[in-house]
């Protein structure tokens, strides 16, 4: 055989690639649009900068001092983009504990209380303290917020800074666990159940079941209980690893956080079946799987928070179900709150689950 001739049979092959890639309608998109999509969300998702953080200042003093402090946390830009750090709200007469509700609350990321004495006392160049609260439960935002008022202070005389553990001595591993664990469900269970699905296709596995007396009900909820049982296991170990390797602190319900794993994996294996059941095989799927769930890693506050990334991106992060697991996963586990504090959240994962279930279950039926 000539070099000319395996060439010519080379260009065959590689037409032939070609015509079968172009035949897999559900692979074109994801595998040329994915590569922009991870610069664009590596970039903007992994800034790690905050804007407009959410302040209340409780000012119970009348002074000129404390006028003057309060106008610098206000106007106080970021170096970054020259945007504002801050977003302030001006209050008095407030309790601490009425604070610390409004943190729960989520309403502000900071609470600064400023005695009545305050410019007095920095008058007669006495100690003050200020008492800051902080929602430690987002470490990022809540240690630059820390930050940035010690250097505050610090140019204001004797005045000095009270900051209380609200949530006990958290760090950043312990924002991180709650919403990698949604992360590793959300992932898990649309990968899985997706991937299971197309494989039987591809290989006609799921028509030899189905011409045997086993119904499609019953495929589907063999794959489910399989997915239940499977994601809250790892679930579990995720925990209890994070908790005896690394110190992971758990304030809240483990019912709770089980209410709102179950939910999440429902949602992520209708979306697996509703994936699978528009490709034809396990080429397709893989590259559209990456396009839906690996960019919800960067938009939707697992590894920063929300406050950290543009606008747009926040938009998006609204629309995408694991920003609402990632939510009430800290407000369970690093806060303590219980089912009033998620119940906004769960309803939001209900429909989730409810949409994309329905929908999967519908759509393998008719495609099977």
């Amino acid at each position: 055989m000539t070099i000319m001739s395996e060439i010519r049979h080379a260009w065959i092959i590689t037409v032939k690639e070609f015509r079968q890639l172009s035949r897999k309608k559900a692979l074109m998109v994801p595998l040329f649009l994915f590569p922009i999509i991870m610069i664009i969300f590596f970039g903007y998702g992994m800034g790690g900068t905050v804007k407009n953080a959410p302040i209340l200042i409780v000012n119970d003093d009348t002074g000129m001092a404390s006028s003057s402090l309060v106008q610098e946390i206000g106007t106080y830009t970021s170096t970054y983009d020259g945007s504002p750090m801050f977003k302030v709200t001006y209050t008095k007469d407030m309790a601490r504990a009425e604070a610390e509700s409004k943190i729960d609350a989520g309403m502000y990321k900071a609470v600064l209380l400023i005695p009545h004495d305050y410019s007095d006392r920095l008058a007669k160049n006495e100690d003050v303290i200020l008492t800051l609260l902080t929602d430690s439960s987002d470490t990022t935002t809540s240690g630059i917020i820390i930050n940035f008022m010690i250097q505050l202070m610090s140019r204001s005389g004797p005045a000095s800074l009270d900051v209380p553990n609200i949530y006990g001595n958290l760090e950043y591993l312990d924002f991180l666990t709650p919403a990698v664990i949604a992360l590793t469900i959300f992932m898990g269970s649309v990968a899985t159940t997706g991937s299971a699905i197309a494989g039987e296709k591809e290989d006609g596995t799921i028509v030899r079941i189905l011409m045997t007396p086993v119904s499609r009900r019953s495929v589907i909820l063999g794959k489910t209980l399989y997915q239940l049982i499977l994601q809250i296991a790892r679930a579990v170990i995720l925990i209890l690893a994070a908790y005896f390797l690394v110190g992971f602190h758990m304030n809240g319900s483990w019912l709770l956080v089980a209410l709102v794993l179950v939910i999440f994996t429902l949602g992520g294996v209708g979306m697996g079946i509703v994936m699978s059941t528009r490709v034809d095989d396990m080429e397709s799927f893989f590259q559209l799987n990456l396009l839906v769930t690996l960019p919800s890693m960067f938009v939707t506050g697992v590894f920063f928070p929300l406050s950290s990334v543009p606008n747009w991106m926040r938009y998006i992060a609204y629309c995408l179900p694991l920003t609402y697991a990632n939510e009430a996963m800290r407000t369970i586990m690093i806060k303590g709150q219980g089912l009033s504090a998620i119940s906004t959240d769960l309803i939001i994962l209900s429909f989730f689950a409810l949409i994309t279930f329905g929908a999967g279950v519908h759509l393998f039926r008719r495609e099977a």
